[in-house]
């Protein structure tokens, strides 16, 4: 029988080596790559749909992968760089068209002040053909309305000035509408004043019927607070635009004068006995106003519109 040597120490136990760096005590620990930040992504896509949308989840995302240490940070700032782009060409396409619309105003403004019915090309006679109304009857685009055809115009109709100075920055206002159909301007001498009033005529204007020349006479006498008699023999015929400038003419009554001052002025009326209404302008120009020349303008300008 064999025997251990004396004196020979026991061999002490030792672990065996592992094969693999990443085995340790029988468990496997893999290293993990990090993932995409999920608002970044979110970011990136928003851009291309909602801009702003797309600058909150970037500045967001942004944070996050600066404590995570997530991946993403290229994805976040290309939609806050797409975002912030759609941000500002949503303003400066709102601004164009605010500025285009304001322009587009002026444009048809300015078209229908200037319309020439001379470039227009009738296809049937603008007048009725029925012989029971009156041929004398203007269209809306041309005619005149004389103070016969007055008597013509439908009782629900509404006569009033077209105003084409309140576009006409050259003009300024004097004073604005008061509510009861007045207001005024000054003309861009500022030497001469142009009022208008459109309105019913007062219970004082004896409206005759069938009759406008009689019933403007007595409206013209009510408006310079005086009696027919008085104004007859100084009244004297005159017109005003009709519906556009060129398309044809109103009859009107004219009064003119000078003040003690030296002031110049000229004021033409219409009165409608079928509408009830009536409608004035008055132009007053103080000394070195030239008041035909302002007065031309006026009458030829604002048109008397009935609709």
């Amino acid at each position: 029988m064999s025997q251990t040597p004396p004196n020979q120490p026991p061999v002490p136990y030792q672990n065996p080596t592992p094969p693999y760096g990443g085995y340790q005590g029988g468990g496997y620990s893999p290293v993990q790559e990090p993932r995409y930040n999920v608002l970044a992504i979110v970011s990136l896509v928003s851009a291309f749909f909602i801009s702003l949308v797309a600058v909150i989840t970037g500045h967001m995302a942004l944070g996050q992968i600066k404590r995570t240490g997530e991946k993403g940070r290229g994805l976040a700032i290309a939609g806050l760089v797409i975002g912030y782009i759609g941000i500002v060409g949503s303003i400066i396409s709102i601004i164009a068209l605010v500025v285009m619309s304001v322009l587009g105003i002026g444009f048809f403004a300015a078209v229908a002040n200037d319309y020439d019915p001379g470039d227009y090309s009738y296809t049937s006679d603008p007048y009725t053909s029925d012989p029971d109304v009156s041929t004398t009857s203007p269209d809306v685009l041309g005619g005149d309305l004389t103070f016969e055809a007055g008597n013509d115009l439908d009782p629900d109709s509404l006569a009033q000035f077209s105003d084409p100075f309140i576009i006409d920055s050259e003009w300024t206002v004097s004073s604005p509408d008061d509510g009861n159909g007045s207001w005024s301007y000054l003309d861009p001498s500022g030497l001469c004043t142009v009022s208008f009033y459109q309105g019913a005529l007062s219970a004082s204007t004896v409206t005759t019927a069938g009759d406008d020349r009689s019933t403007t006479a007595s409206f013209l006498a009510d408006v310079l607070t005086t009696d027919q008699k008085t104004i007859e023999d100084k009244m004297s015929d005159g017109t005003i635009s009709y519906n556009f400038e060129g398309a044809g003419t109103v009859d009107t009554l004219l009064l003119q004068g000078t003040d003690d001052d030296g002031s110049n002025w000229k004021l033409a009326a219409r009165g409608f006995g079928v509408l009830g209404s009536g409608l004035y302008v008055d132009v007053t120009c103080t000394p070195g106003g030239d008041v035909e020349s302002v007065y031309d303008t006026v009458t030829t300008r604002a048109a008397i519109t009935v609709f």
